[in-house]
């Protein structure tokens, strides 16, 4: 069953900017559990007090509240449900020391400047008490139409398989979550995080996030960008690993009933993600610096969807674009359509100046399905490296895509009977200013037509460069001709 069928029955926000009027203060929310140092990237103020001077973060907030000193348990054994009851409001900062704390299912909505956040540089524990799993209509965590959301340096634990819920960010105003990390996923539990930026005009950071599904989770979503995402949604070297159901996915604000807002993944490792590592929709959503890495077999359970460890997966949308992106599929991993997808509900968009390495055989680095959709534009690939040693197959596939453009890019392909590019069932491709060099056939063609431009075609039988050359239904080898 897919995620976009199952539209929750509120949503969540995360938000960057200006806390409670602070201009370029980052505010973030932070979940601890295996991270390593933090680090700021310069962008914004991740920690604005001095070592020293007070709380973290005292400045941006009109009250701030010691937990501990008014009556939060720092040793995990009584829940905080009732401090948290009393003492969250508008323009509050509440400040966590050290220590491990028992959270119940809370709703902290409706908030102005809200800020939780560690006192110090020691993250404080969240550790998940109660007595069921909430599922897809419920959330642990909620924080609904809140503006100016501070959630700063904290470890959320969800791993006890009986307990827990989704941590639901669904914000009316500019917020941050930073430095965060969390484990877990209750059985019942669908998706660990889910954040929806709903006003066209805010804008969410979410930085140094990193997040990990239990080995056993039947069914599970490391993080979800709903169909109500209107606004402008960032993820900043973040780390997401091991998700049985898409590491990152946000494709559905691309959806023809989404609000269209734009996700923007920036740097960070996704890694061993089923489905995907990273899932885009929208239009004007982008990669840029990002690792996404299948070196280990991606889990799967039988309640969950068969295994498919694509890199980057462009669905329900159009005019995305990843850039300078690494993508590196081993020969550990399991079956994927590729290391970067676009479904036939996606149509045009761009993957510029990225490295794609494929050594599992019969894998390609590029699987391009027949275009569906009603959606604008081609698929085009621009100074694309194309490395590995997988064998057998084919290095790209593009299926009824008219138009597809592949310029400035290399395939270096070495293992056994390997092929470079197959157009199926296409018109108007073209292969500009490229070089295939692979064991196999360069250039195959099925009922398709590709004009081949100032490109080197290399085989162990010889290289031919083609200067210009209109090609169709056939196989295209590098050879003295």
């Amino acid at each position: 069953m897919d995620i976009e069928r199952r539209e929750f029955e509120r949503r969540e926000l995360l938000t960057w900017g200006g806390i409670g009027g602070l201009g370029g203060l980052l505010v973030g929310l932070s979940i601890l559990g295996g991270m390593g140092p933090d680090e700021d990237d310069g962008t914004a103020v991740a920690d604005p007090q001095p070592s020293g001077s007070g709380p973290r973060h005292a400045d941006a907030f009109g009250t701030v509240v010691d937990a501990v000193e008014n009556g939060a348990d720092p040793d995990g054994e009584e829940p905080i449900t009732d401090f948290l009851t009393a003492h969250a409001g508008d323009d509050t900062l509440l400040s966590f020391p050290a220590g491990e704390y028992r959270l119940e299912p809370t709703d902290l909505s409706g908030y102005r400047n809200l800020g939780i956040a560690a006192a110090g540089s020691e993250r404080p524990a969240f550790v998940a008490s109660g007595d069921r799993c909430l599922g897809s209509g419920e959330s642990y965590l909620l924080f609904d139409g809140v503006e100016d959301l501070l959630i700063d340096r904290i470890h959320l634990d969800l791993t006890d398989d009986s307990v827990g819920g989704i941590v639901r960010v669904n914000a009316a105003g500019d917020a941050t979550v930073s430095n965060v990390t969390a484990a877990g996923g209750c059985d019942g539990q669908i998706a660990l995080f889910r954040f929806d930026v709903l006003d066209a005009d805010a804008t969410a950071l979410v930085r140094n996030l990193d997040i990990g599904a239990r080995d056993d989770d039947e069914y599970l979503t490391g993080v979800y960008v709903g169909k109500s995402h209107a606004g402008e949604l960032r993820f900043r070297d973040c780390t997401v690993q091991a998700f049985t159901d898409n590491g990152l996915y946000a494709s559905a604000p691309g959806l023809a009933d989404g609000a269209g807002g734009v996700v923007h993944v920036e740097g960070g490792t996704y890694r061993n993600n089923n489905i995907a590592n990273v899932r885009l929709g929208s239009v004007g959503s982008t990669a840029v610096n990002v690792e996404s890495i299948s070196d280990a077999p991606p889990p799967t359970t039988d309640a969950g969807p068969s295994a498919n460890a694509r890199g980057f997966r462009l669905r329900s949308g159009h005019g995305q674009r990843i850039e300078d992106c690494l993508v590196r599929i081993t020969a550990d991993s399991r079956f994927t359509h590729g290391g970067v997808v676009f479904h036939e509900t996606n149509g045009g968009a761009t993957v510029t100046g990225t490295e794609i390495t494929v050594d599992r055989d019969d894998t390609p680095a590029i699987r391009v399905f027949p275009d569906n959709s009603d959606h604008p534009g081609t698929a085009t690939f621009e100074g694309v490296t194309m490395t590995g040693e997988s064998a057998a197959g084919r290095t790209v596939l593009v299926e009824g895509r008219d138009g597809t453009v592949f310029r400035d890019c290399e395939i270096t392909a070495t293992g056994d009977d390997r092929d470079g590019i197959h157009f199926w069932g296409c018109e108007g491709g073209r292969v500009v200013d490229s070089r295939i060099d692979v064991t196999g056939a360069p250039l195959v063609l099925r009922d398709a037509t590709v004009r081949v431009e100032n490109t080197t075609l290399v085989t162990p039988d010889g290289t031919e460069h083609v200067e210009q050359r209109r090609v169709t239904d056939g196989e295209f080898a590098g050879g003295d001709r």
